[in-house]
């Protein structure tokens, strides 16, 4: 009870720019659980290989990559706000091109517009949720923003099951035709181009709490000492990420044997416990620091890696995958806020755009390695080098991130 209510005080602490912010997370992250589910489905129906996908994957994060610096430039020269949106913008355009032309050409320039507006949106927010939080509330606004992810994609994945079904039978066509898969992600496009007004209406200030930075800050850059600490088990991490993640969906179909609504059913479940873990966060961090909770988690992920890679069972699989995204995933907040305190104010762009250009690089990859692999050897094949890279780069971090929990800002 105790912890629910502290929730409730910090939520409402929460400032409207915060608010305003988590909704059109929300509403955009409804969309990408859709896609989730079904767009590597729907670009396999467009004849597209698995190859080719992680070369897809592979393109969109390095645009993303590419352009992280100069993204964390435009943010600090041009403000949060006016940086978000223009994000939003090209994300949008980018996906309304992929869904519209998944021809190859036309799927690569779709993924690099799309890369370039995940820039943007990703070096703007870990400083935008800082600069409109209080120190008291910042770890519930960072993990309830993670949750929205989270639970967006509870409605999200279930939507990406159940409507092909519904405009099956509203059309009269296979509900896994190319034809449905289209017109599904065609409505769910109406979300992500809603998710642009709330971003619309937001105020481009820093809290009045939060002191003026001076004009020389901008585009400082963090210490060698300090971006070794964070992007070497970043970049491990990623690297193992991309061997897997990007290709959850088609693993559960073509090796284990899912339908569409079946993955959708299972990703659901996967974002309603991996929202409860993300909301616990705060607590774990009490509990155990910061380091330790996030290297505790991601530990605790691995043998249940290692199971989804092992069993020839759905269930078990899905069931593991459950529990591994939710201890994978609990500490994330924790980890971008803790990127963000141990930066200078006039770093935190900055730094942000190298972790997450560190993080995509290495991700795009792992992608470009994962889909080979799997098209070569087997679905399964990429989980033990996943595996391995995952404790690794757990403690790579607890080794280089340890003596930085006591000099946060």
């Amino acid at each position: 009870m105790g912890t629910v209510l502290e929730y409730t005080v910090r939520i409402k602490a929460f400032s409207r720019n915060a608010r305003l912010f988590l909704l059109a997370g929300l509403l955009g992250a409804l969309y990408q659980h859709v896609f989730g589910v079904l767009g590597n489905l729907y670009l396999l129906q467009a004849g597209l290989s698995a190859d080719f996908l992680g070369v897809m994957l592979a393109v969109s994060s390095l645009s993303n990559a590419a352009l992280a610096l100069p993204a964390g430039m435009v943010s600090d020269r041009f403000g949060r706000k006016r940086a978000i949106i223009l994000g939003a913008i090209s994300s949008l355009l980018g996906q309304v091109v992929l869904v519209l032309w998944p021809i190859q050409a036309i799927v690569i320039i779709a993924s690099v517009i799309t890369g370039a507006g995940g820039a943007l949106l990703m070096v703007s927010t870990s400083p935008f949720l800082v600069e409109n939080s209080s120190v008291e509330e910042r770890a519930h606004l960072f993990s309830v923003n993670a949750a929205v992810w989270t639970v967006s994609g509870v409605v999200g994945s279930f939507f990406g099951g159940s409507m092909p079904i519904l405009w099956s039978r509203l059309v009269g066509s296979a509900p896994d035709s190319f034809a449905i898969y289209r017109l599904t992600l065609l409505s769910a496009l109406v979300l992500l181009t809603i998710s642009i007004y709330p971003f619309y209406v937001m105020q481009d200030r820093h809290l009045s709490r939060q002191p003026p930075q001076p004009k020389r800050a901008r585009f400082m850059l963090p210490s060698k000492d300090l971006l070794i600490r964070l992007l070497i088990p970043e970049a491990i991490l990623g690297l193992g990420a991309g061997l897997i993640i990007p290709f959850l969906n088609i693993y559960f179909v073509r090796h284990l044997g899912a339908s569409a609504a079946a993955v959708g059913n299972i990703f659901s479940v996967m974002s309603l416990m991996t929202t409860a873990a993300i909301l616990a966060a705060p607590l774990l961090e009490e509990r155990y620091g910061t380091v330790k909770a996030v290297v505790y988690t991601r530990l605790l992920s691995v043998p249940l890696l290692l199971t989804i890679a092992l069993t020839n069972s759905l269930w078990v699989g899905a069931v593991a995958a459950w529990f591994r995204s939710a201890l994978m995933n609990a500490s994330m907040p924790l980890h971008g806020k803790f990127v963000m305190e141990v930066a200078d104010p006039g770093e935190r762009a900055t730094l942000s755009s190298l972790v997450g250009m560190i993080w995509t690089l290495s991700w795009a990859l792992g992608a470009r390695l994962g889909g080979r692999a799997m098209e070569v050897y087997s679905y399964n094949f990429p989980y033990f080098f996943t595996a391995a890279l995952y404790v690794i780069s757990a403690f790579v971090f607890y080794y280089y991130c340890q003596p930085l929990e006591g000099k946060r800002g």
